[in-house]
């Protein structure tokens, strides 16, 4: 008898398909083995609780009995949740776009019964439309075939498992001189792919590259990008923040555009892009310091606090696109719903509703479907708002609306703790209170780097044979361990330390990287899983060096030994990685989806510098003034003596070496005005 097996997960993805009359299976050696028993082939079907499109493909397919008694006859379906097998994903995603050109969720892939790919796609209609089969054409054909030619089908799934295994090559070296490009002939190179018009890069959909962005931040407040260049970046995040695809009533961004003119969002929210939103807006304030920057910080951080912290001192993992079985209906309005928040509104703003409507892009027929419109600002009345009483009117307006939408039935919240996501949100808070010079968004980031430290060590770290361990999530056991986990454990705990002087962190950091370096690196490759424990199934692929939904982990290892070479030369980066100058090679043939690689390789080894202080300094505001202008080159040490001496560092030898804070400050007053 055919029966559905996820009862007893906890994964909200899996619990959605609990009342599927399809007999799905977790993923595991059980499922594996009986297709291999049964000689029947694989549907692998890979998501995420708050996928739209997940979501339609469950209506229309698997909850239908016709599909579902075809694939339980002939198929072993497995369901898997992309958060809890991240290696799955990437390597499956990686099959697709061999494939087929691209990848994405729902993802679909089909399997010999020895667990081999053959076939792979996305969402599937239930009903043939636009050159797409229908799901169950798709079925019908694969199982003919693998009647009629199993021979083949293995064939193809051995070929094709062998060409995963290769990665990938440079062809052709891109020729520059020195160590890297400098940040302004990356850009320039970006020149004819930027929109000029609506901001960003390229053409629909927009994704909101934060890592890119990160660096392109870091390279204006360091000098190195020119005016005309920074202002693209200044203007595309400008319009990221007033599109749809930021949240106005609450904050928070959602996770892409669908449109150019970032107007039209994917509903769903993660909290990777909460992460990436901070580390961005925190560096642009300091040289951008629009009302839209700094609500951006404050709103996001009131969502992260009042939707996205569970009690047991964890971040949950996702907002679902879908309230009441229809994409994006939490977070849109009618025109007439506009209209009636108004009503309590004072007489001026109501005498002026008409305007209003133009500021917030409201019209009758809709900017989305079925007549609602998503809230948005309209950038050609920026002059009138971004003043002092213009910007009070504009938080007004979004207060009314969001006590309408609070009635309102909320999506789904995956509430879930992913351990790589926790640890990039730490990180991110981290910087948002070295770098954002407002000090009530400080405080509150503090507040809940407060509130989660503790919390993610219960959730995430056990002790296995006298070791730390990391687990990836909180919703199943696994013996797989992440690189994904470790090296975010390892910024968040280097840049606690950072902020904090407190050695336990220091000391989790570096024992953190040193087990990094021994269980993810082999002869210079940076594995995914770690070489001991990959996940059952499937071959350990080099972990991808291009940022993918958040940054490289792999390039994010490399910066942070870069970081952590100067506190131990063992961490030298050209000795681990016997190939590093390839790296850039990678980064160059597309700088946009390299922001983490451009993070890591822009500057030469001899330019990072360990800024020791005494851990006493960390209560004098002008101390953390000049902390602030420190960007990912410096290293950040501290020490306990009672003295007032302070150095600065290369990874061979020390520079400066005084005594006294104000001989301190003079040095970086000096420097800025040498600069200037």
């Amino acid at each position: 008898m055919n029966q559905n097996k996820l009862a007893n997960e906890q994964s909200l993805y899996l619990k959605q398909h609990i009342n599927n009359p399809v007999a799905w299976f977790p993923y595991g050696n059980e499922a594996l083995n009986k297709a291999r028993t049964e000689n029947k082939l694989i549907f692998l079907s890979i998501g995420y609780s708050s996928c739209h499109w997940c979501h339609v493909m469950n209506e229309e397919s698997f909850e239908d009995q016709e599909t579902a008694d075809f694939l339980n006859e002939h198929f072993i379906s497995i369901k898997v949740d992309r958060e809890e097998y991240p290696d799955l994903d990437n390597y499956y995603q990686n099959v697709c776009t061999l494939l087929t050109g691209r990848g994405g969720w729902p993802l679909s892939v089909f399997l010999t019964p020895e667990g081999k790919a053959f076939f792979a796609g996305t969402y599937f209609p239930k009903v043939s439309h636009d050159q797409s089969p229908s799901f169950m054409d798709v079925l019908k054909s694969l199982q003919n075939h693998f009647k009629e030619n199993p021979e083949e089908i293995k064939a193809n799934s051995e070929r094709l498992t062998e060409d995963m295994k290769k990665g990938p090559a440079i062809e052709n070296k891109i020729k520059f001189d020195g160590h890297f490009p400098p940040p302004s002939a990356i850009l320039n190179a970006l020149k004819n792919y930027a929109d000029t018009t609506n901001g960003g890069y390229g053409k629909a959909p927009k994704f909101p590259h934060f890592s890119f962005y990160e660096w392109a931040c870091e390279q204006i407040l360091e000098g190195m990008i020119p005016k005309e260049q920074g202002q693209h970046i200044v203007e595309s995040l400008e319009k990221m923040l007033m599109g749809g695809v930021y949240d106005h009533l609450k904050g928070g961004i959602h996770r892409y555009s669908v449109d150019e003119k970032y107007l039209i969002p994917h509903f769903e929210k993660m909290l990777y892009d909460q992460a990436g939103l901070l580390r961005v807006l925190s560096k642009v304030g300091q040289f951008y310091p629009a009302p839209v920057v700094f609500d951006g910080l404050l709103q996001t951080l009131d969502y992260l606090k009042t939707e996205m912290l569970s009690d047991d001192g964890y971040f949950f993992s996702a907002q679902d696109a879908d309230s009441e079985g229809v994409e994006g209906l939490y977070f849109t309005f009618t025109k007439e719903e506009f209209e009636q928040s108004f009503e309590d509104a004072p007489p001026e703003q109501r005498a002026r509703i008409d305007h209003y409507l133009e500021v917030f892009n409201i019209t009758e027929k809709g900017n989305f479907e079925h007549g609602l419109n998503v809230i948005s600002l309209n950038p050609k009345f920026k002059n009138e708002f971004y003043t002092q009483d213009g910007w009070q009117e504009i938080r007004e307006i979004r207060r009314r609306l969001l006590d309408v939408r609070k009635l309102r039935l909320p999506p789904a919240t995956d509430r879930k703790g992913i351990a790589s996501w926790n640890y990039m949100m730490i990180a991110a808070l981290c910087d948002v209170i070295q770098f954002c010079p407002i000090d009530i968004i400080q405080a509150e980031a503090f507040g809940l780097i407060q509130a989660t430290v503790e919390g993610c060590i219960k959730q995430f770290i056990h002790e296995n044979n006298g070791r730390h361990i990391l687990k990836h999530v909180n919703t199943i056991d696994q013996n797989t361990i992440y690189l994904e986990d470790y090296v975010n454990f390892c910024d968040a705990q280097l840049r606690l330390y950072e902020i904090t002087g407190n050695e336990t962190f220091k000391a989790n950091a570096i024992e953190g990287l040193d087990f990094a370096i021994q269980n993810f690196i082999k002869d210079g490759v940076i594995y995914t899983t770690a070489l001991e424990a990959p996940t059952v199934g499937i071959d350990n692929l080099p972990s991808p060096l291009y940022d993918q939904s958040y940054h490289s982990s792999a390039m994010l290892l490399v910066h942070l030994l870069r970081r952590a070479e100067l506190f131990d030369k063992k961490f030298n980066v050209n000795a681990l990685f016997p190939n590093f100058e390839e790296f850039a090679q990678f980064a160059l043939l597309n700088p946009l989806g390299h922001g983490m690689a451009l993070r890591t390789l822009t500057y030469p080894g001899p330019i990072y510098r360990k800024i020791e202080v005494p851990q006493k300094w960390l209560q004098n505001p002008e101390f953390l003034e000049i902390r602030s202008h420190f960007f990912s080159r410096f290293l950040m040490s501290y020490h306990h003596e009672e003295n007032e001496k302070f150095q600065i560092c290369n990874a061979e030898a020390c520079e400066v070496a005084n005594e006294g804070f104000e001989n301190f400050k003079k040095l970086f007053t000096m420097n800025k005005e040498e600069n200037a």
